[in-house]
């Protein structure tokens, strides 16, 4: 069979013809013949350079890493999407995958770029409290079906974020204390490997795959689709409560000692938040710094307000801590929704001890003259220190805050002064951080392969070097935080 027949051949064929030839094969040079035999295999779904769609499907949120595909495929079903994978490894292209581009980490020129946003479906089973959601889902979508009959998914700190992306990397709920991290409660994953077949991953089946994928990332295939519990919640008790300059050093050392005693159904951020002074920001704010401590409490709100009583008596400026509906937890966070260059860089701490505290208040506190935006300090441990009873790749489970500094750079302005200033951040929060990392936080200074190890357990690290070897001995499944 002629390549050019095999590629029109598509669907099971297609992977099939794939399955047999791609192993060992010499990577071809890009060039207009194998671009238009990857329009023949896709039926038209195919964006080349210079086509009219190409410039707005190549840009993620995270508009920091510019892509430059050869092609991108605009994949509609699961067979698209394994015809994709097939054809891409047949050709010797570096294989991307893109929902949202949030967790954008490195260009993906030269590669065959899939864009998974019309892969839509999300379905509920509420008797079973678990949602199938498919490869384009963000969670918003997710949000929003489940709502209605009382579910709340594990989400994050924004729903506007892809829901793969989110769980592959192993997704910090904004409820984690209490659940644990997304890819904990992940019952089986969808996958298509190298070799173009479309794998179904759970404990049982394929297991060695199903524990990498599960904080992996993107680095053993495309998921097309997943099955994750949802958490029985029908409201929530959340808001923040805000201090300003003058009370914020006060308030973040009185925060660390009340993380000591506070129950699982708790989950905390303290976020100094410096805002910038632009026209879209109202007067009052341009400039600003607070201390935000952000709540999420999964109980009444009677038992939600003694657990935060401690805060309160502080004296904040500002009060949102109410109970509100599961389909409104993004106004605990208000994340921006609109895309931009966003450099950012994270950490994991073992403990706070008041030295710790200073350390943290000396490097980031309102004293301190930083870039416009925002370093979280996440209280961690409970669930997300306990393990799900199906293992999974995420390590560092001891650690009790992680650091997550953020900052958008409007597009007149170079990133790299920014970028420094974020290590120099890290630099200065060396005594308290441990070296670790979570995959979710990896950002786009964070490829070399010290900073992917970083974000796993030894013992972890080592396993995903073998996994990745036998699915991936090509190492076509590049574009990310790559396990290498």
């Amino acid at each position: 069979m002629s390549r050019r027949a095999a590629l029109k051949a598509g669907g099971a064929g297609l992977a099939a013809y794939f399955v047999e030839t791609a192993v060992g094969a010499a990577p071809a040079h890009a060039g207009a013949a194998t671009a238009r035999d990857l329009s023949l295999a896709l039926r038209g779904k195919v964006l080349l350079p210079g086509d009219p769609d190409y410039d707005a499907e190549r840009v993620g949120f995270n508009t920091l890493v510019q892509h430059h595909p050869n092609a991108i495929v605009m994949v509609e079903s699961a067979r698209d999407v394994a015809t994709a994978v097939g054809v891409g490894a047949r050709i010797g292209w570096p294989i991307a995958v893109q929902t949202t581009g949030h967790g954008v980490s490195v260009p993906a020129d030269g590669a065959l770029l899939i864009n998974m946003r019309g892969l839509t479906g999300v379905n509920i089973d509420a008797g079973a409290r678990t949602a199938t959601i498919s490869g384009g889902v963000r969670w918003r979508d997710v949000v929003a079906a489940a709502a209605p009959v009382g579910l709340l998914p594990p989400v994050g700190s924004t729903s506007n974020v892809g829901a793969v992306g989110y769980v592959t990397g192993g997704g910090v709920p904004i409820m984690g204390r209490t659940y644990g991290y997304a890819a904990d409660r992940v019952r089986s994953i969808d996958l298509v490997t190298l070799d173009g077949r479309l794998r179904r991953l759970s404990a049982t089946r394929e297991p060695d795959l199903f524990w990498a994928v599960r904080g992996g990332k993107s680095n053993f295939g495309a998921v097309t689709a997943f099955e994750i519990d949802l958490l029985p919640q029908a409201q929530v008790y959340a808001g923040n409560l805000t201090f300003p300059a003058a009370s914020a050093e006060e308030a973040f050392r009185a925060y660390v000692r009340w993380t000591e005693g506070v129950s699982d159904q708790l989950t905390s951020v303290a976020t100094f938040l410096r805002y910038p002074d632009v026209p879209q920001v109202p007067p009052q704010l341009r400039g600003v710094f607070v201390l935000l401590i952000r709540i999420v409490y999964v109980g009444s709100a009677r038992d939600g307000a003694a657990e935060i009583a401690a805060l309160r008596a502080l004296g904040p400026s500002a009060d949102t801590v109410a109970e509100i509906p599961v389909d409104q937890v993004d106004t605990v966070f208000s994340v921006p929704t609109t895309p931009g260059a966003t450099p950012t860089a994270s950490g994991l701490v073992g403990g706070l001890s008041d030295d710790g505290v200073a350390t943290i208040l000396a490097a980031v506190g309102p004293g301190v003259t930083l870039p416009a935006g925002f370093v979280e300090i996440r209280h961690m441990a409970g669930a997300f220190g306990r393990g799900p009873s199906t293992a999974n790749a995420l390590g560092h489970r001891d650690a009790e805050f992680l650091v997550f500094i953020s900052n958008t750079v409007p597009d007149t302005v170079a990133p790299e002064p920014v970028e420094q200033a974020q290590q120099r951040i890290v630099g200065q929060l060396g005594p308290v951080l441990t070296g670790g990392r979570v995959p979710t936080f990896l950002g786009p200074l964070d490829t070399s392969v010290e900073a992917v190890r970083s974000a796993y357990d030894p013992a972890g690290w080592n396993r995903l070097l073998k996994i990745k070897k036998t699915w991936d001995p090509r190492n076509l499944f590049r574009i990310n935080h790559n396990i290498r």
